[in-house]
């Protein structure tokens, strides 16, 4: 009897050592270890903040429209979600185009993240609105700059945050050109020379963009002047705005264009033989190299599935984009004076400084500049004189 008690005991005790062991080693496939969550000693204090992660990892799901994300992007993004709050979220990326947003929202598309011009913010506000969002409440040591990003927003008076700035620049093929055969401007562009050996964009973006040094009917006469003096150099005139246009470069149709800056260089990073340059010289009439930029925003959508997540992934790209996603999509943050990203670097290389740029600045400002690129657009498809 006392002999099977103490067997009974040996049997339970290695049990007890089996139990332990495994539990310990995890079995023979080990689970991949959670992101550790951030201590709320990061934002004591701060309650409201802290209900909103509560709140956005619940809710754990987030449809965007406007940013195009390839699969790569949205895994990096869900990557650097998780590394940064320590909770996962699933990210439904639309890959439909922002210009269709407004009329894919009129057909009852879903969402609670959009990209887009001021522009394209309104008509969404108008449509389904956008989502209030009291922008203070995110940390600045965990947001930095968030609050000015909603202070250089687009459009005064729509519920969004600057998401990123680019620019319109000439790109050209590096085994067709040198640097110093290159154009300083676009006004270069209608010499004799340049005849049949550049491309434009058939969207006419940067002429809208350059007219905003003078007002809407000096700059409408400016930049068409210029429009039907490229025109009359005949270029190549590519369809599917920047990238159509680059397309071209790469292919060696032509040396150069002039395309976005963000364009060309997603295309870079995958070993296209361009190169990009500034504007370095005024155009007729300026009293500076400009260059002409655009403003994106990132907004929330108002009464949306998921409108923690929203305000927190808004905020977030906002500030921390993740670098791999920012350099396949070719987007930087906001360019400031002082601010040493990529597109800075670039210009500043150059002697370009933020006061170079030409962006819209109130809603007057955005309607010059889309009357403008769009009459300038007809000139190129020869729909007028």
């Amino acid at each position: 009897m006392r002999l099977n008690l103490r067997r009974s005991m040996f049997m339970l005790a290695m049990l007890t050592v089996t139990v332990f062991l495994v539990a310990a080693c995890g079995g023979s496939e080990p689970a991949a270890p959670a992101a550790a969550k951030k201590p709320a000693a990061e934002t004591t204090g701060n309650p409201e903040y802290l209900a909103l992660l509560e709140a956005a990892e619940k809710e754990g799901t987030l449809t965007v429209s406007g940013m195009n994300y390839e699969p790569e992007d949205v895994k990096n993004l869900e990557s650097g979600f998780l590394a940064k709050f320590g909770f996962p979220v699933k990210i439904i990326s639309d890959p439909g185009h922002v210009r269709e947003l407004p009329a894919r929202l009129k057909a009852g598309g879903k969402y609670d993240v959009i990209d887009g011009s001021g522009i394209t913010a309104g008509q969404v506000e108008d449509i389904v609105g956008l989502q209030p969002v009291d922008w203070s409440i995110f940390p600045e040591s965990e947001f930095p700059g968030l609050m000015q990003n909603y202070a250089d927003r687009s459009r005064p008076g729509i519920n969004c945050v600057l998401f990123f700035r680019f620019s319109w620049a000439f790109v050209y093929n590096t085994d067709m050109l040198s640097e110093d055969e290159l154009p300083h401007s676009m006004e270069d562009l209608t010499d004799p020379k340049w005849k049949h050996r550049f491309a434009v964009s058939d969207l006419a973006v940067p002429l809208g963009t350059m007219s905003l040094q003078w007002d809407q009917e000096e700059g409408m006469a400016k930049m068409l002047d210029l429009a039907k003096r490229l025109r009359a150099n005949e270029p190549v005139i590519a369809s599917g705005g920047s990238p159509g246009a680059i397309a071209k470069v790469i292919a060696g149709e032509v040396p150069i264009a002039t395309a976005a800056f963000s364009s060309a260089l997603g295309q870079m990073d995958k070993g296209a033989p361009i190169k990009l340059l500034p504007f370095r010289a005024p155009e007729a009439g300026s009293d500076k190299a400009y260059q002409p930029g655009l403003a994106m925003n990132v907004c929330p959508i108002k009464e949306s599935a998921n409108p923690n997540m929203a305000k927190l992934f808004t905020a977030w790209v906002s500030t921390g984009y993740p670098e791999a996603v920012a350099k396949n999509r070719g987007h930087f943050r906001p360019f400031r004076a002082g601010d040493t990203s990529v597109i800075a670097k670039f210009y500043q290389s150059y002697g370009i400084g933020i006061d170079n740029f030409l962006t819209h600045k109130n809603v007057a400002q955005e309607k010059q500049r889309k009357a403008v690129y769009g009459a300038a657009a007809k000139v190129y498809a020869g729909l007028a004189d």
